[in-house]
């Protein structure tokens, strides 16, 4: 099983119809895409998407249909083959989404979210942040087999301190992994802070964990995925 994570940049360097074609070329089992649109990628029977920024309102100091020439904006989408079984309530549902899906591996609850959707500017990364740890705190309790994945931009290699929000969220979040019982097997990609995040019990199961899309191909982000076997 392949989960995969790619902030699109809201499909502004290509149009929607070459980004939905480019995406739909890799063989992915689960997507999360941030700083999404509302794209079709056909190998997905199941789409689930956060709720959408307010249409043509300032919305936390911008205005994003203006900014997206009138697209309607979603911070987090989670593509998938598999289906969903629940939907967990999280505290800011225009950020993230827990969706609970039923895979070969048992039931997963997929947590898609943003910590810093205006990167280090306040006091939104902060309060993104908290949000998530409460929200992950509160699904773990109901079920262990939580994965989070998405744009937590922050990078967990020490040589890479430059390219996350600050070294206080970076410690915050190793310590609510640590709590969980979580690793994180995508900090071994090089200047990435698009992670996926899994159940300590599930290392062992991957056997891959790769770049499946470069920097500035979509977007300033790289595309990086696990492979559970």
């Amino acid at each position: 099983m392949k989960i995969a994570t790619l902030n699109i940049d809201w499909a502004r360097k290509l149009k929607r119809s070459k980004t939905e074609a480019y995406l739909n070329q890799f063989n992915l089992d689960i997507l999360v895409i941030t700083e999404g649109i509302n794209i079709d990628i056909q190998q997905y029977p199941y789409k689930y998407l956060c709720e959408p920024i307010p249409e043509n309102t300032v919305y936390q100091g911008i205005n994003y249909t203006k900014y997206l020439n009138g697209e309607v904006a979603y911070r987090t989408i989670i593509y998938s083959k598999y289906p969903c079984t629940q939907q967990h309530e999280v505290n800011d549902p225009k950020t993230s989404i827990a969706i609970e899906l039923e895979t070969p591996f048992g039931n997963l609850v997929v947590y898609a979210t943003i910590i810093g959707t205006q990167f280090r500017k306040k006091p939104y990364a902060k309060t993104e942040l908290e949000k998530m740890i409460a929200d992950c705190t509160r699904i773990y309790k109901s079920n262990k087999n939580l994965i989070i994945a998405g744009d937590l931009n922050t990078s967990f290699r020490e040589n890479e301190k430059s390219f996350s929000i600050n070294a206080s969220t970076t410690q915050r979040l190793v310590s609510i992994f640590d709590d969980l019982i979580l690793v994180i097997p995508t900090n071994v990609l090089a200047e990435n802070i698009d992670h996926i995040i899994i159940p300590q019990p599930f290392d062992r199961k991957v056997i891959a964990c790769k770049t499946f899309v470069e920097k500035n191909i979509l977007s300033d982000h790289k595309g990086v995925y696990i492979e559970l076997f």
